[in-house]
């Protein structure tokens, strides 16, 4: 008995008579249980990965990749010369100082904590790439105003989360009082400096565009009393892979002299709980599947009592069990496949629906860090690993069944029909 005879069994075997419509019912009910598994299983994990790189994306555009400083919150006084050197290694890109500190942030009506990051305007790729979030501003719009009448020298780019809960708006003004004492004729009271709102910062991410404020590199000095100091220098790359990588070369050409940490160090548990989220929710809804595998087992044990009779004859007339065994299992694959297929087309259109049409986060990214669902499907894992792993659990399903039906001796079979 040759394969395709058992083939052309399988497919016979499927298409169920009316008195037994039942079986029919439950195949089609195990083809749709294997898709919604097969679909639910893609559509989250592609959620899963558009949130890691969407997240990544983000962190990594409105922050250095690599970060120098020294240690014990020291300053950096010769920035320039480290910059040069840094500036000349494979793959970076970009290096420029930075200041960094916190203030209090006074409007007419509010306060509120902010944090300060001083930034070179005509080059702050390194630090933040801000013409990417600006609204209607650019970066140079930092420096003082070429003519005067144009507003106050000293100016500010203000998340645009921070504006609101500010309740001011471009042009307005605030007061920054910093954690620095001075003298004065009533007593001891915080420095402070008034500065022109020129820009709102909008990234997506509640936590930076309710916090992050932007001034330029020489009032980030004056600001925070530094002189010709900074607090760091920051490093961009042209892979933010390598990241890791180029941040120990730094370390090893500087004898161990700054303190270097990369992107995925400074972020190091929010990554690692992303990427322990992507597994754990892979093997809970992989149970989604396997329970839809197992329905298989329903319309194949129904078969298999159905077609006792015609069993028998076939091993009366000379087939063999694995002729038998072979014949139940392509039943219950050709079932597996075509849920997982569709399974696979259902989960390629829901992403593809949710891509075009943005479903927005609840609370506006203030919970998930963004304010709308990503969807990013990777083709080794929704069009290779989901399949290959819905078909073995299928396969593992088919074999109870078909062993059944193979261990039917004739002339019982026969009898018992």
């Amino acid at each position: 008995m040759n394969s395709s005879f058992e083939i052309f069994l399988g497919l016979r075997y499927l298409r169920s008579k009316r008195k037994r419509s039942a079986i029919s019912v439950l195949t089609w009910i195990s083809v749709i249980g294997v898709a919604i598994g097969v679909m639910a299983l893609n559509v989250v994990l592609s959620v899963m990965n558009g949130f890691d790189e969407d997240l990544k994306s983000k962190i990594v555009g409105m922050n250095a990749h690599i970060i120098i400083t020294g240690y014990e919150n020291q300053t950096l006084s010769n920035y320039d010369q480290v910059a040069q050197i840094v500036s000349k290694m494979d793959h970076v890109t970009a290096v420029g100082p930075y200041t960094e500190g916190q203030a209090l942030a006074r409007s007419k009506d509010k306060s509120l904590g902010v944090m300060v990051w001083g930034v070179d305007p005509e080059h702050p790729q390194a630090v933040a790439d801000l013409d990417k979030f600006l609204w209607e501003a650019k970066s140079t719009d930092l420096n003082p105003p070429p003519q005067t009448g144009s507003g106050i020298p000293e100016r500010i780019f203000l998340g645009a989360e921070l504006a609101r809960r500010l309740q001011v708006m471009v042009g307005d003004d605030i007061i920054l009082f910093l954690p620095i004492l001075q003298q004065t004729p009533v007593g001891m009271m915080p420095q402070s400096m008034k500065f022109q709102v020129v820009g709102l910062v909008s990234t997506g991410m509640y936590d930076y565009d309710s916090s992050y404020s932007y001034v330029s590199l020489a009032n980030g000095q004056k600001m925070y009393q530094l002189q010709n100091d900074v607090t760091g220098l920051a490093v961009k790359l042209d892979n933010v892979d390598s990241a890791p990588k180029i941040a120990h070369e730094i370390r090893q050409k500087f004898n161990g002299q700054y303190f270097v940490q990369d992107w995925l160090e400074m972020n190091r548990n929010l990554f690692v709980a992303l990427e322990t989220e992507k597994w754990v929710m892979g093997i809970i809804l992989s149970l989604i599947v396997l329970v839809a595998s197992l329905n298989i087992v329903n319309p194949l044990t129904m078969m298999v009592i159905d077609k006792t009779k015609e069993i028998g004859i076939l091993k009366a007339m000379g087939a063999t069990d694995k002729s038998i065994t072979f014949i139940f299992i392509f039943e219950g694959m050709f079932i597996g496949v075509l849920g997982i297929i569709l399974g696979v087309i259902g989960g390629y259109g829901l992403c593809e629906i949710i891509t075009r049409i943005p479903i927005p986060m609840p609370g506006g990214g203030m919970v998930y860090y963004i304010d709308r669902l990503p969807v990013k499907v990777d083709p080794m894992i929704s069009y290779v690993a989901v399949p290959v792993l819905s078909v073995v659990l299928c396969f593992l399903a088919t074999l109870y069944p078909a062993r059944q039906a193979a261990k039917l001796e004739p002339v019982d079979a026969i009898r018992y029909s």
